[in-house]
């Protein structure tokens, strides 16, 4: 995590993201693994790599095919599925504000803020938000 710190502010994203992307190239073969050569180092090369792909693309990775066949469908299908959860919100505009402000990349404190509640309320909400995506989520499968 600590490497993926490091190359993150390069990219539009954040360092779960590059790390994320990072483990999900090395699973599925896109990047391959000399036995050699230690994880520290191979996950070093690879965070890199991906950083300044997304740095020199300039655009948000997630919207651009990068090297992933179907990246374009479940980037489309995320986003419907983002609407949907926005949609179940409809009787808490207070959650909506918070899942659309989350979407976009607010986090933490600014969260909160941007609700106008306590740092209490806040906590109750998102155990709220929490426990309604997670029912929608059993109710899908």
């Amino acid at each position: 995590m600590k490497i993926a710190a490091q190359y993150a502010p390069m990219t539009p994203y954040g360092d779960k993201d590059l790390f994320q992307e990072a483990c999900l190239r090395a699973m599925d073969g896109r990047r391959e693994w000399p036995r050699a050569l230690l994880a520290t180092t191979f996950f070093w090369q690879v965070m890199r790599s991906i950083a300044w792909e997304w740095k020199r693309k300039g655009d948000d990775p997630l919207d651009e095919d990068i090297g992933d066949k179907g990246a374009g469908e479940r980037t489309l299908l995320n986003r419907i599925y983002a609407m949907e959860i926005i949609k179940a919100f409809d009787d808490d505009p207070i959650a909506q504000n918070i899942l659309v402000a989350r979407m976009k990349g607010a986090r933490g404190e600014e969260l909160r803020k941007l609700s106008g509640l306590s740092p209490k309320d806040y906590e109750s909400k998102i155990k709220n938000i929490r426990r309604r995506i997670e029912k929608l989520l059993a109710e899908k499968k």
